[in-house]
């Protein structure tokens, strides 16, 4: 029986993903700790889903046309490898709507950020995590320009995410001028290595670097 902030959150979806049997494969039944058997239920209860807008999207068991799945999300040498160690041990499971992940690490959950490879803690289970994307949908999921950009652009696709011409951290604004729309595994390249060299650098620190096609 799920909990009531999932409930929720689940009657807010856009788009089922998936249907069929659900494995969570190896990585994720390695990684999800004490958090397996609620990825398992809401898994069993909606296998992958785009939500508010198609500004999160939660990654579907099994591979579906124009959609990663769990497990080939969360493989090296998609997009985790350009993270070098920033993104060992984690298990991603959802994005928002600039590719901002959502990951477990140690039985709790986090927001990764994909220009500094930062964790934020959000929550101590998926419980808790539903209800602080209820809360905070528009900050947490990037809604208002997801809305925004389909208004003019048309939908996103379930494989795309919006990436900022200019790096957020470095700047950009929160703007329908400052994006682009990427296929969401190239967006995660694209900043990987960007990640890598920001990380550790003290505030006020110059950087250099060339973002290219």
């Amino acid at each position: 029986m799920t909990s009531p902030s999932m409930e929720n959150l689940l009657k807010r979806v856009d788009i089922v993903l998936a249907h069929g049997p659900v494995y969570l494969g190896p990585w994720a039944r390695r990684h999800a700790g004490a958090r397996l058997a609620e990825l398992e239920l809401m898994y069993s209860l909606v296998n992958g889903f785009l939500a508010f807008d198609r500004a999160l999207r939660v990654f579907p068991a099994i591979p579906v046309h124009e959609a990663a799945s769990l497990n080939s999300w969360n493989e090296p040498q998609n997009w985790r490898d350009y993270y070098g160690d920033l993104a060992k041990d984690l298990l991603f499971f959802a994005d928002d709507v600039f590719g901002g992940q959502f990951c477990i690490k140690q039985n709790k959950v986090f927001a990764f950020d994909p220009e500094t490879g930062d964790l934020e803690w959000l929550a101590d289970d998926l419980e808790a995590w539903a209800a602080v994307l209820l809360d905070d949908t528009d900050n947490r999921t990037g809604r208002p320009l997801a809305v925004a950009w389909q208004a003019r652009f048309g939908p996103l696709a379930p494989g795309q995410r919006l990436l900022p011409t200019r790096l957020f951290t470095l700047g950009g604004e929160f703007s329908l001028d400052n994006l682009t729309v990427k296929d969401a595994t190239a967006g995660m390249r694209i900043r990987g290595p960007i990640a890598q060299k920001i990380h550790d650098l003290p505030d006020g620190a110059q950087l250099q670097f060339e973002i290219t096609d």
